[in-house]
């Protein structure tokens, strides 16, 4: 038979509350005081609230705790990441210098091939002879489209070769 006392009017309350509060219920508590909370109102929801409560809160603390990690690794990554960061700072002026150098040479290429096509690519039919080159290159080479030809190739082979280096030199890849 259950009682309708109002909160704290219950004479064992305190009694409860003590054991509630120790966190000794409802192991410690004796069978009678254990009987009495299922009987008593106050009583009951004192123990289901604070045990709800509880369950909560060790539920909360659980999820909030952070997983901190060794402060070694904590001083490496941020040494690390500060390098990157200064590294990335250093980079980009210099990747628009490159770019500059390499607009500026692709410029005076076109711009000294169209002067040479205006000229008749005069230079280049003596170009083997003044370094003794003739015994090198093959005679099907030797004329001014040939050589034209020969010269290209080997600025491409330089392009794809300084490609390649800067590729493997650089530290993102």
């Amino acid at each position: 038979m259950k009682t309708t006392l109002p909160l704290g009017t219950c004479p064992r309350h305190p009694e409860v509350k003590s054991m509630l509060e120790r966190g000794h219920w409802p192991t410690a508590a004796t069978p009678d005081l254990r009987s009495h909370a299922e009987t008593c109102q106050a009583c009951a929801l004192l123990v289901l609230l604070t045990q709800a409560f509880r369950q909560d809160s060790a539920r909360t603390r659980a999820q909030a705790t952070p997983r901190l990690e060794a402060p070694g690794v904590l001083w490496w990554r941020a040494q690390l990441r500060r390098r990157n960061t200064a590294i990335e700072r250093l980079q980009r002026p210099l990747f628009g210098a490159q770019i500059f150098a390499v607009a500026l040479s692709l410029i005076a290429a076109v711009a000294f091939l169209a002067w040479q096509s205006k000229q008749g690519f005069a230079w280049l039919s003596d170009f083997p002879r003044a370094f003794h080159l003739e015994s090198l290159i093959p005679e099907a080479l030797q004329t001014p489209l040939g050589l034209t030809a020969l010269i290209a190739a080997v600025l491409a082979i330089v392009a794809a070769l300084s490609g390649a280096v800067a590729y493997t030199t650089s530290e993102k890849r």
